[in-house]
């Protein structure tokens, strides 16, 4: 597995743990400690009825050697008393009742153990007291984030251990089964039963000689566990799946052009079924098909792969639909949680009735396990209701067993499903409706993790069931208060709710009128993009703001200025506009405003000065936002871009190195506690520090938290994936590739993704990033993702080189692309798009090696191109580090040509110049070659 996917899965984890309630704390405590310890420990800390009891310490061993406190209070790591004599009333309170246990001896060991995250400073002031001291070698503090860990390592070791944990959190149970999914297939329900007589009608179809199976049924029949089933049982036959929802596909569209909905970046899905035998699994389509939809697949399909679409609509005398069989007694019985042996006549007639339904089966076993309703009543008020089991949709049987919920999670739910929308943010959720109802109904199975990372999706007949009637206000202020909350910082949860909610969101901005005060609808539309985006910046770009304006109106009108700014194609005239801004915005700070609108106006302030050219003044300006809020880490990365300017002076330049080095520290220690963005546009940067980069290339930890980076930006489907991914291919594609496969083959849907849809100003990112990473796999023996990769990357080549005339840096990479893609003459071509007095050293190189590709006969015109790129190369101090490459290009020119002294000669120059050690190793082999020829 990953490492970012643990990662990913400890974070929720985290989120889970700061739920538990003080019963939950004790449980997980207690378990974790005697898993930790390899003993059974004695727990007192909970009476008969699972409530807290005092009297005694909650954990101890039969020596009282090992004692554990559990705490779910708030406030558990916040001290009182001040800085330099901190007093943390809490755990010195745990400590004594500890010590108070034993009697004349202490114990040797004091778990502490909270449902809180402890403050970055905790340890080293605790650390500071008289207490802490005292009682160092005997205390094991441990926070939500440690035990998030433990509990993590635990479970991935024993699966007994696991089974305990997933009781007391669903998402990290859900996780755990589909680890090896994760952020692509989405996980089973909780409770499914593997249904085999449904796979195995579904493998007939297509042994039939179908390339397409649409498997259609009711709502609730099965069709989504069924096609993970069958996506599972033949991982070993089909080398890739894509996964894709039925309302991302229009289609009238191509299926080159899917852009998913719930927040994911766009999928080339044409590219990647017809790269290599795939299965595509195209869920909940709405709408009727036939195979001729898919001519597109037409390549995919001769190497063997299929398509399986679920629907719940068919059409008739199709040969491609499949109707969803039944499930079979057994697996009924089985999903219902009972056995042919022992069920009740009463139990038997339920399932005669309700087996077309594998959701009622498996919500009627849930409620009453959770709730501990008997199973005898839910069957028998359900077969006693005429209407209930008439209704062949299922929705009146769901809406029945719904009414055994608790009343806090049934109003939960309907806030849920009234809002008309069933898919949403998980952190919004918790906003919305309160994080215990949302973790209630994750464990019941009724919010599940979609396929997108980070998204709870509500089932459509739970929603339709549940549903009292569509009233989207309730949902839209929350939004409304969400990103308030958060300032208007627009993190990954925040964009990922307003993208699931982005059609209300309009709706509801058209609702009310154009003429009202600038909102957070505003600045959420403008986070969008499109015609909404487009239009509404029009409107917003030139209104003026002063002190007295709302944080949304001042965000929203600086935003729409910066869009407008990227319209202006004068170069010139664009500088004069940031100008212009960067004034407005300091003649607004002298006036007083409040504290969130100086952050902001300082920031601004700042990129507006960048961009303008005026180096010093913009370091100033995020110097000063640095005093208001030290631990912003954006500043930090405008910084760093700042520091990699042309012409800036020295300080700014070593202003921004530090920067650099002080946020890759907290990429280092946390590394979600940086905003993806900022990582981001910080990996884009960083090959600008060469020093740094020296550094990290012998850190591989780092390497590998930097490379989960660009694997989580791409699952988030953040638009700045490619700048990051080929600055990180070219910094540590040589000494790390098998880093750089790694993250290859953990976003196949990115890698073949084509040019048109990717933005034209990336192009060139995609190219190089593609092809890094196609020379990465290849020196790591993956020829199959190496020829993969290229292809991917050809295609960007040929977009680029379409062009008359090209930048230097954009031919060199499109040669270099198709160098090693074996298209020499193309590479020829593009460089000869550039005009001469920008040709160098760097494009020179490519065309050294075009000739060398060509063969025979054009040997001399390498040469001659390797000689100029020699001499060239020599004059520029930045290519000092990296002159041992041209000695080995000349190398290689005299030895096509027989002139092996020279051959040697220039080998050996290239060696001695040559400081990567890994590098040096294959020159020394290749001499070695050589001289034995």
């Amino acid at each position: 597995m990953f490492e970012h996917i643990k990662k990913r899965i400890i974070k929720g984890l985290i989120e889970e743990i700061t739920c538990l309630d003080a019963t939950g704390i004790e449980l997980v405590g207690h378990n974790y400690i005697s898993q930790r310890e390899n003993q059974p420990l004695i727990h007192h800390g909970l009476n008969k009825d699972y409530m807290p009891s005092g009297y005694t310490v909650d954990t101890f061993s039969d020596d009282s050697s090992i004692v554990g406190e559990y705490s779910a209070e708030k406030g558990y790591f916040d001290y009182s008393g001040t800085k330099e004599a901190p007093v943390y009333s809490k755990i010195n309170k745990d400590i004594a009742h500890a010590l108070g246990h034993k009697g004349e001896s202490d114990p040797e060991k004091i778990y502490l153990i909270s449902n809180q995250e402890e403050n970055p400073s905790f340890r080293s002031k605790f650390n500071s007291t008289q207490i802490g001291q005292e009682h160092a070698d005997r205390l094991i503090i441990i926070d939500a984030r440690e035990l998030a860990k433990g509990v993590y390592e635990q479970s991935i070791t024993n699966p007994t251990v696991a089974d305990f944990y997933k009781q007391y959190f669903p998402a990290f149970s859900q996780n755990m089964d589909n680890y090896e999914y994760f952020g692509k297939l989405p996980n089973s329900c909780e409770g499914h039963v593997k249904a085999d007589e449904i796979i195995g009608v579904i493998s007939n179809h297509f042994e039939s000689g179908n390339a397409v199976c649409i498997l259609y049924g009711v709502s609730g029949s099965g069709k989504t566990q069924s096609a993970i089933d069958f996506v599972r049982r033949n991982n070993g036959v089909f080398p890739n799946y894509i996964w894709i929802g039925g309302e991302d596909w229009n289609s009238d569209s191509s299926l080159c052009s899917v852009q998913r909905s719930r927040g994911g970046a766009p999928v080339n899905v044409a590219g990647l079924f017809n790269a290599e035998k795939s299965i595509l699994v195209i869920d909940n389509y709405t709408a009727g098909l036939e195979e001729s939809n898919f001519e597109e697949l037409r390549a995919g399909f001769e190497k063997g792969g299929v398509v399986l679409v679920t629907s719940q609509i068919s059409v008739p005398q199709s040969s491609v639909y499949l109707s969803i069989p039944q499930l079979s007694i057994d697996s009924a019985f089985a999903l219902l949680g009972e056995t042919a042996q022992s069920a009740s006549d009463l139990c038997k007639e339920f399932i005669s009735r309700c087996r077309f339904s594998p959701l009622i089966l498996s919500m009627t076993k849930k409620l009453c396990h959770d709730q501990g309703i008997d199973k005898e009543i839910i069957y028998r008020e359900i077969l006693d209701d005429p209407e209930l089991v008439d209704d062949s949709s299922g929705a009146s049987i769901v809406k029945k067993i719904l009414t055994g919920l608790p009343d806090s999670s049934l109003s939960a739910l309907k806030q849920i499903a009234n809002s008309g929308k069933n898919y949403h943010d998980i952190e919004f959720l918790r906003h919305f409706i309160g994080a215990l109802k949302c973790n209630s109904l994750q464990k019941l199975s009724i919010l599940a993790p979609e396929n997108t990372t980070g998204v709870l999706r509500l089932h459509d007949l739970i929603s339709i069931a549940a549903q009292d009637g569509v009233d989207s206000s309730s949902i839209i202020a929350s939004i409304e208060d969400y990103i308030s909350l958060k300032s208007g910082d627009m993190t990954p949860s925040v964009l990922r709710q307003i993208h699931l909610c982005s059609d209300i969101i309009y709706d509801e901005h058209l609702r009310r009128g154009g003429s009202r005060d600038i909102d957070w609808l505003h600045y959420s539309l403008l986070q969008l993009e499109g015609d909404k985006k487009i239009a509404l910046h029009e409107e917003l770009f030139d209104i003026d703001f002063n002190k007295s304006d709302s944080l949304p109106k001042i965000k929203s009108v600086i935003d729409a200025k910066e869009i407008h700014s990227y319209t202006i194609t004068d170069n010139n005239a664009r500088k004069d506009y940031y100008a212009v801004c960067a004034n407005r915005y300091n003649e607004l700070l002298k006036d007083g405003v409040p504290e969130d609108i100086q952050l902001e106006l300082l920031h601004h302030a700042g990129k507006s000065l960048r961009r303008s050219g005026k180096y010093a003044e913009a370091l100033e300006s995020f110097n000063q936002l640095l005093e208001l809020k030290p631990s912003w880490h954006a500043t930090y990365g405008q910084i760093a871009h700042l520091g990699t300017q042309n012409g800036v002076d020295r300080d700014v330049k070593d202003a921004g190195e530090q920067a650099m080095r002080v946020l890759l520290g907290f990429i280092q220690d946390e590394l979600f506690s940086v905003p993806l963005r900022v990582s981001l546009a910080a990996l884009a940067r960083l090959r600008s520090y060469k020093e740094i980069v020296r550094e990290i290339n012998d850190q591989q930890e780092l390497v590998k938290k930097l490379a989960d980076v660009i694997s989580i930006s791409a699952l988030e489907g953040l638009d700045q994936f490619y700048e990051a991914f080929v600055s990180f291919t070219s910094m540590f594609g040589y000494k790390h590739s098998r880093t750089c496969v790694s993250i290859a083959e953990s976003i196949p849907e990115l890698i073949a993704i084509p040019p048109n849809q990717v933005e034209n100003k990336q192009w060139v990112s995609a190219c190089e990033a593609l092809t890094n990473s196609s020379v990465a796999a290849g020196r790591e023996s993956n020829e199959r993702l190496a020829k993969l990769l290229i292809d991917s990357a050809l295609s960007f080549a040929n977009e680029i080189s379409d062009s008359k005339h090209l930048r230097s840096y954009d031919a060199r990479c499109v040669a270099k692309t198709y160098n090693i893609g074996h298209q020499p003459n193309k590479a020829l071509i593009a460089i000869t798009k550039v005009p001469d007095e920008d040709v160098n050293h760097w494009l020179l190189y490519e065309k050294s090696k075009a000739y060398l590709e060509l063969g025979k006969g054009h040997y001399e015109e390498a040469l001659a191109s390797a000689k100029e790129c020699f001499e060239s190369a020599r004059k520029d101090q930045n290519a000092q580090a990296r002159i041992s490459i041209y000695h080995d290009l000349l190398s290689r020119c005299y030895m096509q040509l027989d002139d092996h002294d020279n051959s040697i000669r220039e080998l050996r120059e290239a060696i001695e110049n040559c400081s990567n050690e890994t590098y040096r190793a294959e020159l020394e082999v290749k001499l070695a070659d050589i001289t034995q020829c």
